[in-house]
């Protein structure tokens, strides 16, 4: 077989003399070593993998949680300067009510049963927001995953995005299913939540270190090439 990027399987990439090596695989098993798609075990019960097919190592999940949050400041800051007036407006709102309350207080007075969540001005500019939000986050992922094959915050961090059986840059249609499958089904209204959580955790008993973002269009997080 021909060299590897990252080395030849079995042989260069992170792990040693056991990439290569599946489950129950060995000279007494009979299996031998250098499956084509089980490169990279770390020896635990999951036999979770470290590198794709090919021997590019997969990313840590420290580094890709640093990316994360990296991601999570450039989009919250574009989105603040992008949704300036309705943030302003509610933050108007919000302080007016405020004042309300301190100063019944220090009055002794009832204090006032202000709503703010039912108040049509102020979840029309959240609305508004949110809009704004998926939108800018649909444009900064999307973009970056398909002509860079990686956000700035995994840029940053060393990483890529890629297919698991083949290196290249992702398709359009990958590239939208990364962003759906986590952006906007995290947006559902209390559900998202709940498998906004169960993504986030989802590496680390994934074999592949995959989160269920990355099933859908079969993507993994690679260390980037020297």
């Amino acid at each position: 077989a021909s060299p590897a990027p990252w080395g030849r399987q079995g042989g260069d990439a992170p792990g040693g003399s056991d990439l290569g090596r599946g489950p129950g695989d060995g000279p007494a098993a009979g299996g031998g070593y250098g499956a084509p798609y089980q490169v990279g075990y770390d020896g635990t019960t999951g036999a979770r993998l470290l590198a794709t097919p090919d021997g590019q190592p997969l990313g840590a999940l420290g580094l890709r949680l640093l990316a994360r949050v990296v991601d999570y400041l450039i989009v919250s800051t574009v989105v603040a300067v992008a949704a300036w007036q309705p943030l302003s407006r509610v933050a108007a709102v919000f302080q007016t009510s405020l004042e309300q309350v301190v100063a019944a207080a220090s009055s002794g007075a009832a204090q006032p049963a202000q709503q703010l969540l039912q108040n049509p001005a102020v979840t029309s500019d959240l609305q508004t927001v949110t809009y704004i939000s998926i939108a800018v986050s649909a444009v900064y992922t999307i973009l970056f995953l398909r002509f860079l094959g990686a956000t700035p915050g995994k840029l940053l961090c060393g990483l890529r995005v890629r297919s698991w059986d083949q290196p290249g840059p992702l398709s359009w249609g990958q590239s939208i299913l990364r962003w759906v499958s986590r952006d906007l089904v995290s947006n559902i209204p209390f559900l998202g939540l709940f498998y906004w959580v169960l993504d986030s955790l989802w590496p680390l008993w994934d074999t592949r270190r995959q989160a269920l973002h990355d099933k859908p269009g079969r993507t993994v997080v690679v260390r980037a090439r020297r």
